[in-house]
Protein backbone atom coordinates (compact mmCIF):
# COMPACT_ATOMS: atom_id res chain seq x y z
CA UNK A 1 0.00 0.00 0.00
CA UNK A 2 1.44 3.63 -0.65
CA UNK A 3 0.60 7.49 0.42
CA UNK A 4 -0.37 9.36 -1.50
CA UNK A 5 -0.27 13.16 -0.05
CA UNK A 6 -0.87 16.10 -2.18
CA UNK A 7 0.61 19.64 -1.70
CA UNK A 8 -1.37 22.49 -2.55
CA UNK A 9 -1.09 26.36 -1.55
CA UNK A 10 -3.74 28.71 -2.78
CA UNK A 11 -7.04 27.66 -4.33
CA UNK A 12 -7.64 31.00 -6.15
CA UNK A 13 -7.92 32.77 -9.58
CA UNK A 14 -4.46 33.89 -10.81
CA UNK A 15 -4.21 37.92 -11.61
CA UNK A 16 -1.61 40.00 -12.60
CA UNK A 17 0.64 41.09 -10.20
CA UNK A 18 1.05 37.46 -8.91
CA UNK A 19 5.07 36.15 -8.87
CA UNK A 20 4.61 32.34 -8.75
CA UNK A 21 1.34 31.19 -10.34
CA UNK A 22 2.63 27.39 -10.15
CA UNK A 23 1.56 28.22 -6.26
CA UNK A 24 -2.25 28.65 -7.25
CA UNK A 25 -4.98 25.74 -8.91
CA UNK A 26 -7.95 27.86 -9.55
CA UNK A 27 -11.20 26.52 -8.09
CA UNK A 28 -12.57 25.08 -10.85
CA UNK A 29 -9.62 22.82 -11.38
CA UNK A 30 -9.96 22.14 -8.02
CA UNK A 31 -13.60 20.33 -7.29
CA UNK A 32 -12.47 18.78 -10.76
CA UNK A 33 -9.50 16.92 -9.04
CA UNK A 34 -11.19 16.00 -6.15
CA UNK A 35 -14.18 14.16 -8.21
CA UNK A 36 -11.19 12.34 -10.78
CA UNK A 37 -9.28 11.78 -6.96
CA UNK A 38 -12.73 10.00 -5.60
CA UNK A 39 -13.54 8.70 -9.07
CA UNK A 40 -10.38 6.80 -9.20
CA UNK A 41 -10.67 5.25 -5.41
CA UNK A 42 -8.82 7.81 -3.19
CA UNK A 43 -10.42 8.27 0.13
CA UNK A 44 -8.52 11.17 2.47
CA UNK A 45 -7.50 9.85 6.04
CA UNK A 46 -5.20 11.86 8.37
CA UNK A 47 -1.44 11.43 9.45
CA UNK A 48 -2.14 9.94 12.48
CA UNK A 49 -4.05 7.13 10.91
CA UNK A 50 -1.16 6.25 8.43
CA UNK A 51 1.55 6.04 11.48
CA UNK A 52 -1.18 3.94 13.27
CA UNK A 53 -0.94 1.53 10.24
CA UNK A 54 3.16 1.92 9.86
CA UNK A 55 3.47 1.05 13.54
CA UNK A 56 1.16 -2.11 13.18
CA UNK A 57 -2.42 -0.92 14.98
CA UNK A 58 -4.00 0.17 12.49
CA UNK A 59 -5.65 -2.26 9.25
CA UNK A 60 -8.28 -0.66 8.32
CA UNK A 61 -6.52 1.67 5.99
CA UNK A 62 -8.38 2.60 2.68
CA UNK A 63 -7.25 0.92 -0.30
CA UNK A 64 -5.70 4.25 -1.71
CA UNK A 65 -5.18 5.90 1.05
CA UNK A 66 -4.71 10.12 0.55
CA UNK A 67 -3.69 13.22 2.42
CA UNK A 68 -4.65 16.45 0.99
CA UNK A 69 -2.49 19.05 2.23
CA UNK A 70 -2.22 23.01 2.32
CA UNK A 71 0.69 25.38 2.75
CA UNK A 72 0.61 28.24 4.77
CA UNK A 73 -2.84 29.04 5.83
CA UNK A 74 -4.64 31.53 3.68
CA UNK A 75 -7.74 32.55 3.22
CA UNK A 76 -8.36 30.49 0.37
CA UNK A 77 -8.47 27.86 1.39
CA UNK A 78 -11.76 28.38 3.74
CA UNK A 79 -13.06 30.04 0.74
CA UNK A 80 -12.87 27.89 -2.33
CA UNK A 81 -11.25 24.55 -1.07
CA UNK A 82 -12.61 23.67 1.98
CA UNK A 83 -16.55 23.85 1.17
CA UNK A 84 -15.28 21.24 -2.01
CA UNK A 85 -13.63 19.33 0.55
CA UNK A 86 -16.76 19.15 2.87
CA UNK A 87 -19.29 18.59 0.55
CA UNK A 88 -17.57 15.55 -1.03
CA UNK A 89 -16.98 13.96 2.73
CA UNK A 90 -12.95 14.56 2.10
CA UNK A 91 -10.24 16.02 4.94
CA UNK A 92 -7.72 18.59 4.84
CA UNK A 93 -4.60 19.38 6.50
CA UNK A 94 -3.19 22.87 6.94
CA UNK A 95 0.03 23.96 7.15
CA UNK A 96 -0.01 27.59 9.50
CA UNK A 97 3.21 29.63 9.64
CA UNK A 98 2.47 30.52 13.37
CA UNK A 99 4.16 33.93 13.49
CA UNK A 100 2.08 35.04 10.87
CA UNK A 101 -1.42 33.92 12.16
CA UNK A 102 -4.01 36.35 10.81
CA UNK A 103 -1.40 38.02 8.75
CA UNK A 104 -0.05 37.83 5.42
CA UNK A 105 2.85 36.27 3.58
CA UNK A 106 5.64 38.22 4.88
CA UNK A 107 8.21 35.55 4.27
CA UNK A 108 7.80 36.33 0.63
CA UNK A 109 8.10 40.03 0.05
CA UNK A 110 8.46 39.70 -3.65
CA UNK A 111 4.97 38.15 -4.32
CA UNK A 112 1.73 39.61 -3.54
CA UNK A 113 0.79 39.85 -0.18
CA UNK A 114 -2.82 37.37 0.67
CA UNK A 115 -4.07 36.92 4.19
CA UNK A 116 -4.06 33.87 6.66
CA UNK A 117 -6.30 32.19 8.49
CA UNK A 118 -6.95 33.88 11.72
CA UNK A 119 -6.79 32.35 15.60
CA UNK A 120 -10.55 32.56 15.59
CA UNK A 121 -11.45 31.03 12.45
CA UNK A 122 -8.63 28.49 12.58
CA UNK A 123 -10.35 26.64 15.61
CA UNK A 124 -14.03 27.11 14.12
CA UNK A 125 -12.16 25.14 11.14
CA UNK A 126 -10.83 22.39 13.46
CA UNK A 127 -13.84 21.85 14.94
CA UNK A 128 -15.45 21.12 11.66
CA UNK A 129 -12.79 18.33 11.03
CA UNK A 130 -9.69 20.24 9.50
CA UNK A 131 -6.59 19.28 10.89
CA UNK A 132 -3.71 21.59 10.97
CA UNK A 133 0.19 21.43 11.58
CA UNK A 134 2.88 23.64 11.93
CA UNK A 135 4.92 25.26 8.99
CA UNK A 136 7.59 26.84 11.29
CA UNK A 137 7.43 29.85 12.80
CA UNK A 138 8.54 32.53 10.49
CA UNK A 139 8.59 29.90 7.46
CA UNK A 140 12.23 30.25 7.41
CA UNK A 141 14.53 27.55 5.04
CA UNK A 142 15.87 25.51 7.77
CA UNK A 143 18.70 23.65 6.64
CA UNK A 144 19.55 27.07 5.98
CA UNK A 145 20.00 28.67 9.09
CA UNK A 146 21.99 28.05 12.52
CA UNK A 147 21.27 24.78 14.15
CA UNK A 148 19.67 26.25 16.94
CA UNK A 149 17.60 28.62 15.16
CA UNK A 150 15.94 25.71 13.20
CA UNK A 151 14.81 24.02 16.35
CA UNK A 152 14.06 27.09 17.63
CA UNK A 153 11.45 27.59 14.26
CA UNK A 154 10.17 24.22 15.08
CA UNK A 155 9.60 24.40 19.01
CA UNK A 156 8.30 27.98 19.13
CA UNK A 157 5.46 26.93 16.49
CA UNK A 158 4.21 24.17 18.11
CA UNK A 159 4.50 25.98 21.19
CA UNK A 160 2.31 28.15 19.40
CA UNK A 161 0.08 26.45 17.24
CA UNK A 162 -0.49 24.47 20.86
CA UNK A 163 -2.10 27.46 22.76
CA UNK A 164 -3.96 28.32 19.18
CA UNK A 165 -5.27 24.81 18.82
CA UNK A 166 -5.87 23.40 22.56
CA UNK A 167 -3.70 20.57 21.07
CA UNK A 168 -0.04 19.83 20.41
CA UNK A 169 0.39 19.78 16.56
CA UNK A 170 1.85 16.13 15.27
CA UNK A 171 2.80 17.29 12.12
CA UNK A 172 5.12 20.22 10.69
CA UNK A 173 5.96 20.33 6.66
CA UNK A 174 9.35 21.86 5.95
CA UNK A 175 9.31 25.57 4.63
CA UNK A 176 10.24 25.28 1.06
CA UNK A 177 10.56 21.92 0.95
CA UNK A 178 14.21 22.35 2.76
CA UNK A 179 15.57 19.91 5.21
CA UNK A 180 18.31 17.28 5.67
CA UNK A 181 19.07 14.19 8.05
CA UNK A 182 19.84 17.12 11.13
CA UNK A 183 16.22 19.23 10.68
CA UNK A 184 14.40 15.68 10.55
CA UNK A 185 16.18 14.62 13.76
CA UNK A 186 15.28 18.12 14.84
CA UNK A 187 11.80 17.74 13.97
CA UNK A 188 10.86 14.69 15.57
CA UNK A 189 13.23 16.27 19.22
CA UNK A 190 10.70 19.15 18.72
CA UNK A 191 7.98 16.15 19.51
CA UNK A 192 6.35 15.76 15.96
CA UNK A 193 5.45 12.66 14.95
CA UNK A 194 6.09 12.80 11.32
CA UNK A 195 7.00 15.66 8.12
CA UNK A 196 6.52 16.38 5.27
CA UNK A 197 8.32 18.09 2.21
CA UNK A 198 7.96 18.17 -1.39
CA UNK A 199 10.02 15.82 -3.61
CA UNK A 200 6.98 14.54 -5.75
CA UNK A 201 6.76 11.08 -5.08
CA UNK A 202 4.08 8.69 -3.26
CA UNK A 203 5.54 6.66 0.43
CA UNK A 204 5.96 3.47 1.72
CA UNK A 205 5.29 2.28 4.98
CA UNK A 206 8.70 2.32 5.35
CA UNK A 207 9.79 5.46 4.53
CA UNK A 208 10.98 7.80 7.17
CA UNK A 209 7.90 9.76 8.74
CA UNK A 210 10.42 13.09 8.86
CA UNK A 211 10.71 12.52 5.15
CA UNK A 212 7.22 11.90 3.93
CA UNK A 213 6.61 13.22 0.29
CA UNK A 214 4.52 15.32 -1.60
CA UNK A 215 2.54 15.55 -5.32
CA UNK A 216 1.88 19.00 -5.95
CA UNK A 217 -1.00 19.30 -8.38
CA UNK A 218 -1.33 21.64 -10.97
CA UNK A 219 -4.02 23.20 -13.35
CA UNK A 220 -4.12 19.89 -15.62
CA UNK A 221 -5.89 17.41 -14.60
CA UNK A 222 -4.37 15.13 -16.82
CA UNK A 223 -1.23 15.77 -15.81
CA UNK A 224 -2.35 14.52 -12.22
CA UNK A 225 -3.54 10.96 -12.91
CA UNK A 226 -0.35 10.05 -15.06
CA UNK A 227 1.14 11.00 -12.42
CA UNK A 228 -0.32 9.07 -9.70
CA UNK A 229 -0.75 6.14 -12.47
CA UNK A 230 3.07 5.91 -12.74
CA UNK A 231 3.35 6.21 -9.14
CA UNK A 232 1.67 3.67 -8.07
CA UNK A 233 3.58 1.36 -10.16
CA UNK A 234 6.72 2.52 -9.25
CA UNK A 235 9.03 0.80 -6.31
CA UNK A 236 11.82 2.85 -6.25
CA UNK A 237 12.01 5.14 -2.96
Amino acid sequence: MKLTILMYHKIDELTPSVRYPGNYVTPAQFARQMDALLMWGYRTIRFDRWLDYRDGRATDLPEKPLIVTFDDGYTCFDRNAWPVLKARGMGATVFLVAGQIGGTNAWDREEKQEPLLDAPRIRQLQGEGVHFGSHSYNHAALARIPEARALDELKKSRATLTAVLGRAPDVVAYPFSNQNRAIRRMAEEAGYRCAVRGKGRMNWKWNDPFGLRRIKPGNDLGDLRRTLLRERYVRVF
